[in-house]
């Protein structure tokens, strides 16, 4: 069966404009939306990060992502469907959707070398 990503970009995401408690229930939503479609994956750490670029004829590395940036990857999981609507269905009662958008991408399986 296909696998596909689902990287979930925040464009609403505040933690510091909530309580503990407020952060504590959004996490359980998470963790049960998670289990429902029986998905893997991790929330990334806000504020942190590198970006990597060939530039110039080396390599740049930059801290990141920008708090200016529209939307920021703030986790990822990975599902198996048998198609990309299925996947949409799985992403129609996600929580991630009151902070920004989810992408699906197909993951190719690479053949060994």
């Amino acid at each position: 069966m296909p696998q596909y990503i689902l990287m979930l970009r925040d464009s609403a995401w505040d933690p510091s404009a909530m309580s503990a408690e407020e952060i504590q229930e959004i996490i359980g939503k998470y963790r049960a939306w998670k289990m429902r479609i029986g998905g893997s994956g991790q929330k990334l750490r806000d504020g942190e990060g590198r970006v990597v670029v060939r530039k110039d004829g080396g390599v740049t590395v930059t801290d990141g992502p920008y708090a200016e940036a529209r939307e920021i990857l703030g986790g990822f999981m990975v599902v198996d469907a048998n198609n990309y609507d299925e996947v949409v269905r799985l992403c129609h009662d996600s929580p991630h959707l009151e902070f920004g958008s989810i992408e699906i991408r197909e993951i190719e399986e690479l053949a060994p070398q």
